[in-house]
């Protein structure tokens, strides 16, 4: 067995968070240009949609998503500073 000492490392982002990143990105929801949870988990199936909500809270503790709190409850759009770092990840060219 194999014990990595690195604590340092990049989180691991699975399929369904890569899903997340891609939809906020193709739909151009960067900044102040933001979207709601509701609207956010269109799109996926029935059974991936509490999924959807425990990723989203980690995305937005890592800081790749910003939430935004508003009246009619919270907003969620891509980081701004941490565009080039998701498109990374994600491996598009947009």
């Amino acid at each position: 067995m194999l014990i990595s000492t690195d604590c340092h490392r990049e989180p691991l982002f699975d399929d369904v968070d890569r899903a997340i990143l891609r939809k906020l990105l193709y739909d151009n929801r960067i900044g102040a240009r933001h979207i709601s949870l509701e609207n956010l988990k269109t799109g996926f199936p029935s059974h991936l949609k509490g999924d959807v909500d425990k990723r989203l809270k980690k995305l937005v503790k890592e800081n790749l998503i910003l939430q935004h709190p508003t009246s009619y409850g919270p907003q969620y759009a891509l980081n701004p500073q941490r565009l080039q770092e998701i498109i990374g990840l994600l491996g598009d060219d947009k």
